[in-house]
């Protein structure tokens, strides 16, 4: 009779490991089954709130949302109660910052950048002076490049300290006649920035901190208020590390060494210095005098502001001046604002030969330019002061070329001409 077969220990043990890891790859495959699916599930709504972040930034950049009030504010966007934003922005000098926060649940995410304006090409010039009954004289290597709004009394060659005008043409652009004023300025800008004095900050219940309190460097995210550090007495910022929403206010005097690290701090005081071979960018505004020693660097978006504060029956004892001497680089915006129409005591922007600016310069006084201006120019008058003579009006080896601005430079709102909205810079 024939016996069944046996089987051996060893292959039913085989088979129950088999059945093991076969049910330990299903399971695994069904995790990764939900995990895929989990993944998947976050993907899109991070694509969602992303998508909602480009809206957001759309709704920020509206000249709509710009004229609205600073306070954060909610916004469904489609009305379905799953696509919420909420949207703030408030001033940060010549500029605003911009917020956005999309949220979805506990799932978040945030952009925060600085606005600024686009350029509208028809408004756009080289340079602008305004009409005093009086020529404007070029002599040297001087070149004026684009859009040229003068005096109707126009612009001729002229021979002074042993220099003719080496140029083809006087205006290598357009000739348009200028009027008795500027262009406006941004009155309610001009307003806001006056705000920013110690006497106005120092009381602000929030944020606020002695400069001599301070024990650190600092790094303030712009999701956060403003750190105001203030001091009646003058500051230095020596080895000092400054990045972020910080506001810098001084009732006497700002000192900034090469040693300083600055990144988007404004800085308020009646006189600010900027030592050599400083680089950092900033926003200060000054009542009496910015000086900007040899070598400095300031990268875009900086500005750097005169706003005067004296009243039409004071006693002027001084020219409110901002002074940028040699090979000293500015990359943004320069402009003084008279408090007064007085023709005596005149504020003054004094450029240095080789000092360079990338932007924008606005004179509500006189503009003494003996270095390069990579944009446009808006004055009252020029002054050139010689070791022989006063030139009223004159530019002698002098350079304002509009085509050499970069493409990628976007105004400030400092003249009622800004354009759309557009983003100066992210600020993650």
């Amino acid at each position: 009779m024939h016996q069944p077969r046996k089987l051996k220990a060893g292959a039913l043990l085989s088979v129950v490991g088999i059945a093991t890891i076969m049910a330990l790859l299903l399971g695994l495959m069904l995790l990764l089954l939900r995990y895929n699916r989990n993944e998947t599930s976050l993907l899109l709504r991070r694509l969602k709130l992303e998508r909602n972040l480009e809206s957001g930034t759309a709704l920020l950049l509206s000249q709509v949302y710009a004229e609205k009030a600073s306070e954060e504010e909610l916004i469904d966007l489609f009305k379905e109660e799953t696509d919420s934003i909420s949207l703030q922005h408030y001033p940060w000098g010549l500029y605003e910052i911009a917020i956005i926060k999309s949220f979805e649940g506990i799932d978040t995410l945030k952009k925060v950048f600085l606005k600024g304006n686009a350029i509208q090409n028809d408004k756009a010039y080289a340079l602008y002076l305004k009409d005093d009954d009086r020529p404007l004289s070029i002599s040297g290597k001087s070149v004026v490049r684009g859009t040229a709004y003068l005096p109707p009394a126009g612009i001729r060659k002229a021979y002074i300290e042993d220099k003719a005008y080496e140029g083809d043409t006087t205006v290598y652009g357009d000739i348009k006649n200028s009027e008795k004023k500027l262009p406006a300025l941004n009155t309610a800008l001009v307003e806001q920035i006056k705000l920013l004095n110690y006497d106005s900050l120092k009381n602000r219940s929030d944020s606020v901190l002695s400069f001599y309190a301070l024990k650190d460097s600092v790094n303030r995210s712009f999701y956060q208020k403003p750190l105001i550090l203030s001091s009646e007495d003058s500051i230095s910022l020596e080895n000092l590390s400054l990045k972020g929403a910080v506001v810098v206010v001084s009732k006497r005097a700002i000192y900034l060494p090469s040693s300083a690290q600055i990144e988007h701090a404004i800085f308020i005081a009646p006189k600010i210095k900027i030592a050599k071979d400083f680089k950092g960018t900033l926003q200060a505004f000054a009542q009496d005098s910015i000086l900007v020693e040899e070598n400095v660097e300031l990268p875009y978006p900086s500005a750097l502001g005169l706003i005067e504060r004296r009243t039409e029956n004071s006693v002027q004892e001084f020219t409110p001046e901002i002074a940028i001497h040699k090979d000293a680089k500015i990359h943004g915006v320069v402009f003084s604002v008279a408090a007064t129409s007085a023709t005596d005591f005149m504020n003054r922007i004094r450029m240095e030969p080789g000092s360079e600016i990338h932007g924008e310069v606005y004179a509500d006084g006189m503009l003494e330019l003996k270095g390069s201006v990579f944009g446009s120019v808006t004055c009252q008058r020029f002054v050139l002061q010689t070791p022989s003579s006063l030139y009223d009006n004159f530019l002698l080896d002098a350079v304002i070329d509009y085509t050499k601005r970069s493409r990628h430079y976007l105004e400030s709102a400092l003249l009622q001409t800004a354009g759309k909205g557009g983003i100066v810079k992210w600020l993650h």
